[in-house]
């Protein structure tokens, strides 16, 4: 199965912004040809819990469905580690995640390395209005997009591009776009704006910057537009990279920037 990434859309209405500030995903492989023959197995197998983590002990066809008859995804190479989707097993066939694809394999051939977290292990819940890790994986995984692009003068275009990519907009809300610094002061000015699409400004230090947060330099600071300023997006966990329409280290010694976290909705 093929998928064609996505192409940028024209900038041409978006010019004058996208101008004024700051100073493709490759389609996926085909399924290997070669076929392993190891779902031929037998008919029942052990229960595993959805969340439950194995290992292929030979070479494994993921399929789209519990038996030979459905077609193969891919070939899963001896030693691939797979997530359970859901409770499954008994009919010897378990649903489980594969390097982002969702299929069923034949236990004869899988081996449990862990186990789910019990619900006692589990991580307690967090109150709306704090950091989101979910929603900030997203949006410093979609601005990792332009991860090796050169620099073009294009941050807030690119910044809110990769806001509105990532989906973390909440429904019914509309991300503002403008010129780099001009949108940290909007969502300064209105802070139930910056709520309702799901952030929170933080006054936080150049290396206390959590992944997925909206950074912005005021004018002129740490040597960035005079103007308008830089906006920029941190992927990383240790507060040390970040994208906008190219990716490079966060400034540490000019001072505190503007930052907004993603927030649980």
């Amino acid at each position: 199965m093929n998928r064609r990434s996505n192409v940028a859309a024209p900038l041409v209405f978006l010019a004058a912004l996208a101008l004024a500030g700051c100073g493709a995903t490759a389609s996926e492989p085909l399924a290997n040809e070669v076929v392993s023959a190891a779902d031929e197995l037998a008919t029942t197998g052990p229960t595993y819990a959805a969340g439950t983590v194995l290992a292929a002990n030979a070479d494994l066809n993921l399929r789209a469905g519990a038996g030979t008859g459905y077609r193969i995804l891919r070939v899963m190479p001896a030693g691939s580690r797979v997530t359970v989707r859901v409770t499954s097993g008994a009919n010897a066939w378990v649903a489980v995640r594969f390097n982002g694809y969702d299929g069923w394999a034949h236990t004869g051939y899988l081996a449990q390395i862990s186990a789910p977290a019990s619900p006692a292990a589990a991580s307690p819940s967090v109150a709306r209005g704090a950091y989101s890790e979910s929603r900030g994986a997203l949006l410093a995984r979609t601005a990792l997009r332009r991860d090796g692009y050169a620099s073009a003068g294009l941050c807030a275009l690119e910044v809110s591009n990769s806001v509105e990519r990532s989906g973390i907009v909440p429904r019914g809300a509309n991300w503002y776009r403008n010129n780099a610094v001009d949108i940290a002061e909007y969502m300064n000015a209105n802070p139930s704006y910056t709520g309702r699409v799901g952030f929170s400004r933080g006054d936080t230090a150049p290396s206390q910057i959590k992944k997925g947060s909206i950074i912005a330099w005021r004018r002129g600071q740490c040597g960035y537009h005079r103007t308008y300023g830089h906006i920029e997006i941190s992927v990383d966990d240790s507060s040390s990279r970040a994208c906008s329409d190219f990716c490079g280290s966060i400034r540490k010694t000019c001072g505190n920037p503007y930052v907004y976290f993603p927030t649980v909705l």
